[in-house]
């Protein structure tokens, strides 16, 4: 009963995102995880967490296997494994760890709604930071519908509305297993009550007072060439992909943009090379009078062989004139982990060294690429080092399904509220989108049609709770774990040496 309990929380708590996005279900998805981890041994609950852990990769994991097939050539099998092992080693352990921890909770009579939502939020920052980092499907991302309740995330990033959301989920199992509701179960829930309404009120406050940092406007278009895949890669194709996007922009020049943005890898070809399609595209933007922000590959020469970049470029009047190499790096796709699982890449690529703005327009703009959109703490280094605006270019079509696709948008649109910055989204397949300072999606591209977005943004230099302090909530809530921790096992050490002497006196009364 207990497994059964765990896969269907893990099964509730997959349907909050995509393609269902059925946010609300967060609210109780952990529910039967808690109900069950409270009513078995401390062994038993870890087990419960690492069942979790795998169903949840499977729930919003599965387009994975094909991704890694499309990008490797690997097997299915060895596709799958590496999903079971992403299961185990990057979801698993974590949330077997906040079982095992909940059950060792409840058994020492230390469990409340809160301590226990201190616990979730330690286990999504563990998750987000530890080892390879898997911040996919943080409860946040599911809430991009709660427009109140994301205004949150310019003070904690995406760990206080994980801790909302946890909280009335561990209230909620309270009111079945009274032990998890705490000594005092009506403090218990006026706390929660008191966190529910302190985090809308905050939203509402933040969005009475309109876009923060307001600064000068500045027309953007954003093309999504949506070219299918294998036309994509194919060499003989190089030169009529280019001409798409060169299309696409002259009819987006009809707006008088000042930046036109296109996505990761929108040009296959190096743009350090004298090439016929370097000197097209550098005959364009000088065409269309306006800065080119785009996504190519990069390579530097140099002992003891040449290192390779996932690079964003900036093109103005006609020239090459700033770069910036992509940081965090896919597993897999773009560098040789899990090499043992899947062929090696032999052109594996290599992290950049600064999260650096490009000036475009005489704006800076943090362009940060693809699976960066998923780490906050990367995306507030841009704002941090002067960015005004930020900018997500991505190559989506590798997900081979729309609701991964979808989830992206969702982590990207999170960045601009942390940051309180406009967000351009340039995707090769979709979705494409402009999101303003309240993760409210000004524009979006239709998924996989080729396409032009226009807008007016403005920029901004607001510098946000999140961006002063970044993860402090997240790290107050693991000192809140390690002290609550702490307390009981002392405690419970007093209060068994209690027993052991009644006892003892006990035996010893005539």
């Amino acid at each position: 009963m207990a497994v059964l309990l765990a896969i269907l929380s893990a099964a509730i708590y997959s349907a909050a995102f995509p393609p269902l996005s059925l946010g609300a279900l967060a609210w109780i998805a952990l529910v039967p995880l808690l109900i069950a981890a409270a009513s078995v041994s401390v062994p038993t609950a870890t087990v419960l967490g690492l069942v979790w852990g795998i169903t949840l990769a499977l729930g919003v994991g599965w387009p994975l296997p094909g991704m890694i097939r499309n990008f490797t050539g690997a097997s299915a099998l060895s596709a799958w494994l590496v999903l079971l092992a992403v299961g185990v080693g990057l979801t698993g352990i974590y949330s077997a760890a906040f079982a095992a921890w909940v059950a060792w909770l409840v058994e020492r009579g230390g469990a409340s709604p809160l301590a226990i939502a201190a616990g979730w939020t330690a286990c999504e920052l563990a998750r987000s930071r530890l080892l390879l980092g898997n911040p996919w499907a943080l409860v946040a991302y599911s809430q991009l519908g709660a427009t109140h309740l994301v205004q949150l995330a310019d003070a904690t990033g995406p760990y206080g509305i994980g801790f909302v959301v946890a909280s009335v989920n561990a209230t909620l199992a309270g009111i079945l297993v009274p032990a998890i509701a705490g000594r005092r179960p009506a403090v218990s829930r006026f706390a929660v009550a008191a966190v529910v309404v302190g985090a809308l009120g905050y939203g509402e406050w933040r969005l009475a007072h309109g876009i923060p940092g307001g600064g000068e406007p500045l027309r953007v278009a954003v093309v999504q060439g949506a070219i299918e895949r294998g036309l994509r890669s194919a060499p003989e194709e190089s030169a009529r992909n280019l001409d798409r996007y060169v299309e696409l922009s002259r009819a987006a020049a009809r707006s008088n943009p000042q930046i036109v943005f296109w996505p990761e890898f929108a040009v296959d070809f190096y743009l350090q090379e004298s090439s016929v399609e370097r000197d097209t595209l550098l005959a364009v933007d000088r065409e269309l009078s306006t800065d080119l922000i785009l996504g190519g590959p990069h390579y530097v020469v140099g002992p003891p062989r040449a290192r390779y970049h996932n690079s964003v470029f900036l093109v103005s009047r006609g020239e090459v004139t700033d770069r910036y190499d992509k940081l965090r790096l896919v597993p897999i796709a773009e560098q040789n982990a899990l090499g043992w699982l899947v062929r090696a890449r032999a052109d594996a690529y290599e992290p950049g060294r600064a999260a650096y703005p490009l000036r475009a327009a005489g704006v800076r703009v943090g362009a940060f690429v693809c699976f960066e959109s998923m780490y906050p703490e990367l995306v507030r280094r841009f704002a941090s080092a002067g960015a005004e605006v930020l900018a997500n270019l991505s190559n989506d079509d590798w997900f081979g399904a729309a609701a991964p696709a979808r989830l992206a948008l969702d982590m990207a649109s999170l960045r601009a509220i942390e940051n309180r910055r406009y967000l351009v989204r340039a995707a090769t397949t979709g979705y494409s989108a402009i999101i303003d300072p309240f993760g409210r999606r000004v524009a979006t591209s239709e998924l996989g049609t080729p396409g032009v977005l226009n807008a007016t943004i403005r920029t901004s230099r607001a510098a946000t709770p999140y961006q002063r302090w970044g993860d402090l909530f997240a790290w107050l809530a693991v000192a809140w774990v390690l002290g609550a921790s702490a307390v009981r096992y002392g405690t419970y050490r007093t209060e068994a040496r209690r027993e052991k002497t009644r006892q003892r006196d006990a035996r010893r009364k005539p």
